[in-house]
């Protein structure tokens, strides 16, 4: 009965346990619960091994190498047990079987897929092994003149899912070794929005752009531009997403080359984050020979005025945090202003309204007039 007791104690704590490994310490206890106080220690310690074993022999657990330092020379009962999940340990056996054979059966592709396979960038997962595979069956069976097509279209066709290959357009595939262009595909960001005060480009030839990278933002900043037609468009940035390099050197001046537009202004928090991105965008304009953004300083010097300031996180843009840049995109006046608080608080673009962006914008169209 004690011993029929202690067995389905176990058996219990077995299927329940969420964790392989389980202690010798925690099982005597156990069947010492299950005992009735009818046994001794050292009986109990016997027939609990027996029943180990047991479980053992079944395979349902795994006790330790008798010859390793996992037993306790007093008790004679292991130190732990390792609980074996038969379920699980087939799929990983069938998925060891089923890499192994994708690595050694398959006929690689010799320009792209030999090299991967006989060097460090040998796939050592099997997800990465199919992935290997699918692409070296496109690599074989593409035909000449395959047309670039966008890469979510070009993934699913491959793997079967669109998103494969959506954070892969900076580093490619097998540590850079597989390209988009290699699979015929380009990345497509998302488009940017953007709301020129009119779609006759004769009227707006020659204004600049107002890039906000807030929707609020940017729904009152085109309201307000709608009516002091200042800027050619006002134009969402999407937060940091606009410092993709790919809508800094194709999405923005597409809208440029659309609306005729000279320039572009940039407005956003003011915070390090917020002065990072325009800093991030002109770095890549620069390296393709375009304009840097120019900061929209009477909307930064009119949000400190308002004086909506919030505290944040330091460790959050602590990374972010240049003086240097902060003076450089700002101006020295306005640049110290901001610092004497940057430390602690931060001036979200949302201080100001449409109201104020109207009143602001008239004064630019006078200003330039």
């Amino acid at each position: 009965m004690i011993e029929s007791n202690i067995r389905n104690a176990l058996k219990k704590k077995f299927t329940t346990s969420k964790t392989k490994r389980i202690f010798g310490n925690s099982l005597f206890k156990l069947a010492k619960a299950e005992s009735l106080r009818q046994d001794t220690d050292m009986a109990i310690e016997k027939k609990l091994l027996q029943i180990l074993k047991r479980f053992a022999d079944e395979g349902a657990i795994k006790l330790p190498s008798e010859k390793g330092e996992s037993w306790d020379f007093k008790t004679k009962l292991p130190l732990h047990v390792t609980l074996i999940n038969t379920e699980e340990d087939e799929q990983k056996r069938q998925d060891k079987l089923e890499k192994e054979d994708i690595l050694n059966n398959t006929s690689w592709e010799p320009v792209k897929m030999i090299p991967i396979i006989h060097s460090r960038t040998c796939p050592n997962q099997l997800d990465h092994c199919r992935k290997a595979k699918a692409v070296n069956d496109y690599l074989l069976k593409r035909p000449a003149g395959q047309p670039t097509i966008p890469a979510r279209e070009r993934a699913l066709r491959i793997f079967g899912d669109e998103k494969a290959l959506d954070k892969l357009h900076e580093t490619g595939l097998f540590s850079g070794r597989i390209s988009l262009k290699d699979l015929d595909c380009v990345y497509c960001p998302e488009p940017m929005a953007f709301h020129p005060f009119s779609l006759d480009d004769k009227k707006t030839k020659g204004r600049p752009l107002l890039l906000v990278e807030n929707a609020n933002t940017y729904q009152s900043c085109r309201l307000a531009n709608e009516k002091t037609q200042t800027f050619a468009a006002i134009v969402y940035g999407k937060g940091s997403k606009v410092t993709c390099e790919i809508q800094v050197v194709e999405g923005i001046p597409e809208i440029e080359e659309q609306l005729k537009s000279c320039g572009i202004w940039y407005f956003g928090d003011l915070d390090p984050t917020g002065l990072a991105i325009p800093g991030t965008i002109n770095k890549f304009r620069g390296k393709a020979n375009l304009s840097p953004l120019q900061p929209a300083i009477p909307l930064y010097r009119a949000l400190i005025a308002k004086g909506y300031t919030v505290p944040y996180r330091k460790t959050v843009q602590a990374k972010f945090r240049d003086r240097e840049w902060a003076i450089e995109w700002l101006g020295e006046e306005l640049a110290e202003l901001y610092l004497e608080q940057a430390e602690h608080r931060r001036w979200p673009q949302e201080g100001l309204s449409q109201w104020d962006f109207k009143t602001i914008f008239m004064e630019i169209s006078e200003f330039a007039q």
